[in-house]
Formats: structure tokens, sequence, C-alpha cells
């Protein structure tokens, strides 16, 4: 899944380092949880605790699949009788149209006609699709919301339909909605996040036919299949709430991992879809990029130039009062939110008796770069900092 700040490529030396100092520990706390990368790995690698908190329910929800498990399974018994149900649910509403499921696909055999398609699409799925929900139960926020903008209406009632009938048991439910999420990212026709969705112009236009034909039960299939075979070593927890929340779970000795937000705008931002297929929850969308209220979306303290040095003072004092030991990772020369690595160690100094250092170089995410400005992913110097107590 493509993330901001996605640790899996600094696992290779993160990992050992990780490793290393929980050691000793019962519980190890992971409080940005994010793309649950490094919840994973340490919930297959050690035979600790894993605590996985984050203030967005579909980190979260990612991090539980695996953390919450400690079986592997084979998901193809329960992924056949989840696609009946969902299946059901789409040609319920499909058989509203003359055409079934062929009145709602739009055409993209012609490029050149996309900006009339994406119209004809959104205003199929403003204007009709809610007018057949009244005939349902249940919610249908990614067709309400997302219908024609990041999202075909077939793949958006898709989608809708499988957050709907979701499995019952809970394994197997927290394996098909990670899965879910995991394929509302991967066919969002947008550039790795749903700030705003590609407009319907002739340069984007196979970026979006691309987008529209993704499968999305070949990606619901995909996913299940590779987080069905993972699994914790010691069961785990996960925690929506704020990192204090998480951190509150764990005694003296025990270990945090915190990779806090380094940008200067909410993450929410770029999220809220999957988000919304997490929660399931219908809504109002605003802006070109089809936000829920601002009210309604998460929001870090870290993402807040003006706020986000008490931000990191109150972490690393979490820490300190829980006698924990902290490892933290932060761009070295600073973010958007105005801190830096040297912010946590100038502050981290009189908290812990030790700090050590060290960098790797990383690549991150911008979120959408372009070539006018800056490229989609870039190079920098990543601090990984280790606090004793």
């Amino acid at each position: 899944m493509k993330y901001m700040g996605h640790k899996g490529k600094m696992l290779p030396v993160l990992g050992e380092i990780l490793l290393e100092f929980s050691s000793t520990s019962q519980k190890i706390a992971d409080p940005f949880c994010g793309s649950a990368a490094v919840s994973w790995f340490l919930a297959e690698n050690t035979d600790k605790i894993v605590i996985s908190g984050d203030i967005q329910s579909f980190a979260v929800a990612r991090a539980s699949s695996v953390i919450e498990r400690t079986v592997a399974f084979d998901p193809l018994p329960m992924l056949s009788r989840w696609f009946e149900r969902a299946r059901e649910s789409v040609n319920a509403v499909a058989s509203h149209f003359p055409n079934h499921l062929r009145s709602i696909e739009p055409n993209l055999t012609d490029p050149s006609k996309i900006k009339e398609v994406v119209s004809q699409s959104r205003n199929f799925c403003h204007d009709v699709l809610p007018v057949v929900f009244c005939n349902f139960e249940g919610k249908w926020p990614i067709s309400k919301a997302y219908g024609g903008y990041y999202y075909s209406p077939v793949q958006a009632l898709v989608f809708d339909a499988l957050r709907q009938t979701l499995p019952k048991k809970s394994s197997e439910k927290k394996v098909a909605l990670a899965a879910l999420v995991e394929a509302v990212s991967r066919a969002a026709a947008a550039p790795g996040h749903t700030a705003q969705p590609f407009q319907p112009t002739e340069s984007s236009a196979k970026y979006i036919i691309e987008a529209w034909l993704r499968d999305p039960w070949d990606l619901i299939r995909s996913s299940t299949l590779e987080i069905a075979a993972r699994a914790a070593r010691t069961r785990g927890k996960g925690i929506v709430g704020n990192f204090s929340k998480t951190i509150s779970l764990l005694q003296d000795g025990d270990l945090v991992f915190a990779d806090p937000p380094y940008s200067g705008v909410h993450y929410s931002r770029f999220y809220h879809a999957l988000e919304t297929i997490t929660r399931g929850i219908e809504f109002s969308p605003e802006g070109r990029g089809r936000y829920p209220s601002i009210t309604d979306r998460p929001s870090s303290a870290f993402s807040k130039k003006s706020e986000s040095k008490v931000a990191a003072k109150n972490l690393l004092q979490a820490c300190s009062d829980k006698k924990v030991t902290l490892v933290l990772t932060f761009p070295t020369f600073g973010a958007s939110n105005g801190l830096t690595a040297k912010d946590f160690i100038d502050t981290g100094k009189s908290l812990f008796s030790k700090v050590h250092l060290e960098e790797v170089r990383s690549d991150f995410s911008t979120l959408g770069g372009n070539k006018k400005h800056r490229q989609a992913r870039q190079i920098c110097n990543e601090s990984i900092l280790c606090f004793v107590p």
C-alpha cells in the first residue's frame, strides 16, 4: 500500500535495531502504525505483544489483521462466501436497470471522450444511484462520495457491497477489511493518494481509464491471500487513538517505535477514502478531493506547525514517564511541519540517560509530485534515534 513515510524499505537496518532493543521487553508499541509495515515485522519476528495505534482507523484495521491473529489460514472458502454475498447485493442494484451492469459501467474505449464519460459517471452516482439505494438497507459511502471521481460506478458499487457483507467471524473480518482497504488504495484514480482524483483531461485520460479498468474482485483476492498467510507469534492489540493512549498500556522496560507525522498537512487529507471504507459511514463530500468535513477527519498536533514542537515534547515525555526505550525515525534535516531530528535530540537529552543516532539514506513519497516542482519520490537522510531511560 502506498503510504507517506512508509518504513518498509528501512527494515533491513531499522528492524535489526528494534530487535536488539526489544530483547528484554514484554510489549512493543507502534503508536503511529500507518502502513503497518513495522507492526507486522515485529509481530512476525518477535514473541512480544505488539500494540499498534493510530488516529486513523484504516491504519489500525490494517495492523490488526496480522498482529491480532496467531494462525495463518486459507482464505479461499471465506472469499467464496463473501464474494457470493457481495455479488448478490451488486446484482440486486443492477437489476433496477434495463441492461443490468452494462447500464452502470462507463464506456472507456475512446480516451478523447473522457470528459464526457467522467461527467456522466459522476451524475449517475450523484443523481441516479442514490434513488435506487433507497430500496436497500445499508450504507453506500464509496458510491455516493467517490463514484465517478476516484472509482468507476461499478468499482464503487462493488466496494460498497463488499463492505456491507464482510465476514462475521472476527479473524476473517479483520483480514477481509484490511484487504478491502488495500484494494481501495490500489484502485484509486489518483496519484498515490486521495487528496484529489485525476481530472478528466486529455493528458490524464490514460490514467483514469487504467484505474477504472482495475478489477476490484481481483484486487481483493490478491490482498486477502497475502494478508491471511501472515500471523503474529504472540497476539497483539490494535488501538484507534492518540499516541498517549497506546503508550499508556506499557510498563517499565518496554519498547516504543515512533514514526510521527512529518507533513504540515493532516494525513487524513490524503487517506480519507481508506478511512471511509473502514468506517463505512456516509458523509457529505467537500472540495475537489471529496473530503469529509475537517471536523470529521482525524487530526494530529504533529501536522500543525504551531503545535508540532509541543507534540514532540509530549511524546518524549510520555515515554520518559513510562521508563520505556524509544526508537524514533524522522527526516534528519527537517520536514514541512517545522520539526527536525535535532529537535527530538535536544529535548530528549534531558529526559533520557542515553541518546543514540544512526542515519540512513531513504526515499519517501511526496504524494503527488509533479514535473515542475518535485518528483513523486525524493531521497532524504533519515535519522533513527534511540532514547534509553
